[in-house]
């Protein structure tokens, strides 16, 4: 099963209470070359430096897949707009989980509190309204659209 689920929803949490079920499959180092000076983590996030992997984003979609291979693990994505479309194009279902709107400042709140940049925050809550009217606007995945204060925890049965 593959979620796709919106920044600051609990997919790294989710994955560490339940790794023998969950996956989280990071996107970032598919989707970025990190070398000596910069590295993978939460400040590096949203990094107008980080340089594009040149096989991104089939790499990610063919790890997707790999991680499918195992029928009973949930595998975590973030709702990358370019991924869900290939997901579709190759007629692998997925739920997209992504927060009411009315969560924008509690969702600022969690980025700022786990340490996300300006540049990740000036992303998610700056584009916000776009984003999320882009995942609404999906037909092919299942919705689950989380409260203000829910989390993947609360919705994803493992």
């Amino acid at each position: 099963m593959i979620i796709a689920a919106y920044a600051g929803t609990g997919k790294t949490t989710l994955a560490a209470l339940y790794p023998e079920k969950v996956i989280d499959l990071v996107c970032m180092p598919y989707k970025y070359l990190f070398g000596q000076d910069n590295e993978c983590n939460e400040a590096s996030k949203a990094n107008p430096d980080n340089i594009i992997q040149d096989d991104w984003p089939s790499n990610y979609v063919h790890a997707i897949k790999r991680a499918l291979d195992d029928d009973d693990k949930i595998i975590l994505i973030p709702t990358d707009l370019l991924i869900l479309s290939l997901l579709k194009s190759e007629k692998l279902p997925y739920t997209i989980v992504y927060p009411q709107r009315d969560a924008k400042k509690i969702y600022r709140e969690r980025f700022l509190k786990r340490g996300n940049t300006k540049e990740f925050i000036d992303i998610f809550i700056g584009r916000w309204d776009r984003f999320l009217d882009c995942l609404e606007k999906d037909t092919y995945g299942f919705h689950i659209v989380l409260q203000p204060n829910q989390f993947l925890g609360d919705v994803v049965e493992v």
